[in-house]
C-alpha cells in the first residue's frame, strides 16, 4: 500500500486560544483532558478550558521576566516553570498560587522534567548546567556542569535512576 501528501488527511484546530502577549513556550495537559496550561515570553501561565477556548481565572504571575518552560508533576498538581531570570517556581495547580522559588541557575532555565515518583526535578539552563532540586526540601541536591554551551533538554530516564541532558 502506499501513500502520498495528498493522502493525509488534514488535522483542523478546534480552539485558538488568544491571551497571551509574547511567544507561547511550552503547554501541558491536566488530567482529566478538559484543561491546559500554556506559559509564555511574557511572564504569565494562563488556565484554559478545551471546550470552550477560554481563559479560567487571571493569569498566573511572578516578578520574572519570562517563563520558558514548564513541566507537570507526574500526580498533576504543581507545575514547575523555568525563568528567564534562572529561577525555578513552583506552582499550585488548584490554588494557582506560587509554592515555592529556587535559585541557582545564572541564565534562563530552558527545560525541566520531572522524576517518574514526583520527588526531583531536573532542569538545564543557558548557564550550561543541569540541576537536580529536591522537591520537599527545594534544595539543589546535584549541579552538573554540562559540556554544552546551553542546556536545552532535560529528562529522565523511566525507573528515574539516570537523566540525560542535550545541547
Amino acid at each position: 500500500m502506499s501513500s502520498s501528501a495528498s493522502e493525509t488527511p488534514a488535522i483542523t484546530p478546534r480552539q485558538t486560544m488568544r491571551g497571551h502577549t509574547k511567544e507561547l513556550r511550552h503547554v501541558v495537559h491536566l488530567p482529566g483532558g478538559r484543561q491546559i496550561i500554556t506559559c509564555s515570553s511574557d511572564g504569565s501561565l494562563r488556565l484554559w478550558d478545551l471546550k470552550s477556548g477560554t481563559q479560567i481565572g487571571e493569569d498566573w504571575r511572578d516578578e520574572n521576566l519570562g517563563v520558558w518552560c514548564m513541566a507537570l508533576s507526574p500526580n498533576g498538581e504543581i507545575v514547575a516553570s523555568g525563568c528567564s531570570d534562572g529561577k525555578v517556581i513552583l506552582w499550585g495547580v488548584e490554588t494557582r498560587k506560587v509554592i515555592s522559588k529556587w535559585t541557582g541557575h545564572t541564565d534562563v532555565v530552558w527545560a525541566l522534567c520531572w522524576s517518574a515518583d514526583g520527588e526531583r526535578v531536573a532542569s538545564g539552563s543557558w548557564d550550561g548546567t543541569a540541576r537536580v532540586w529536591d522537591v520537599k526540601t527545594g534544595k539543589n541536591i546535584l549541579t552538573i556542569k554540562t559540556r554544552h554551551t546551553w542546556v536545552y533538554a532535560v529528562t529522565y530516564s523511566p525507573d528515574s535512576s539516570k537523566f540525560a541532558t542535550g545541547g
